[in-house]
This record gives C-alpha cells, structure tokens and sequence, in this order.
C-alpha cells in the first residue's frame, strides 16, 4: 500500500510540474506577444510620424519655391520590418527628418523676415 501511495503523490507531484511548466511557457509567449505588440506600436508611431513630417516639409518647401529639400527615406525600402536593427533604423531615420523639416522652417523663416 505504500508504493502505491508513492506512485501516486509522484504521478500528482510530476503532473503538477508539468502544468506549472506550461503555465511558465505561457507567461513568457505572453510577454513575448505583448514585446512585439509594443515594438508594432512604435513602428506605427514612427511611421505616421514621418508621414506628418514629410507633409510638414512638403509644405515648407513650396513657401520656398525650391526643390532643394527633399527627405531620402530608404529604411522601409532597403531593411525587412522583422530584422533587429529595423526599429532603430526606423527611429533614426525619423529624427534626420525632424531636423530637416526644422531646418526647412527656419530658413523659410528667415527669408520671409529679410526679404
């Protein structure tokens, strides 16, 4: 009776372990869903914000009237949206237009001031 009663505390002590591994497997694809959910995010935020962007600059170049001004945007066209390096690529890329578009601003400023 008492091998029995062992087979069958490690039959619920083995079947307990493997649920609380499958519970543990769950947490972490959980947080790697809720990581990709958030790297999707941000992707998206960068991505409208170069749209606004690229309006921005479109705008202030035709209060220049030149064509000097262009953004050369070739992340999305030359990395893959899963690779690593994508989101900073991205993000960089994104800040380069900032400062283009505020310098484009500026300058449209001072010609319209001085002139």
């Amino acid at each position: 009776a008492k091998q029995w009663y062992q087979r069958r505390v490690r039959g619920a002590v083995s079947k307990k372990m493997g649920w609380r591994g499958a519970v543990q497997d769950l947490d972490y694809f959980d947080a790697q869903i809720r990581l990709l959910e958030r790297r999707n995010g941000l992707i998206e935020r960068l991505r409208r914000s170069q749209f606004r962007l690229l309006r921005e600059l479109k705008s202030a170049r035709g209060n220049l009237m030149s064509n000097e001004w262009t953004a050369n945007l070739t992340v999305d066209s030359t990395m893959s949206e899963n690779s690593p390096g994508y989101l900073s690529a991205l993000w960089q890329e994104t800040n380069q237009l900032q400062l283009l578009v505020n310098t484009c601003k500026s300058r449209v400023l001072v010609e319209t001031s001085f002139m």
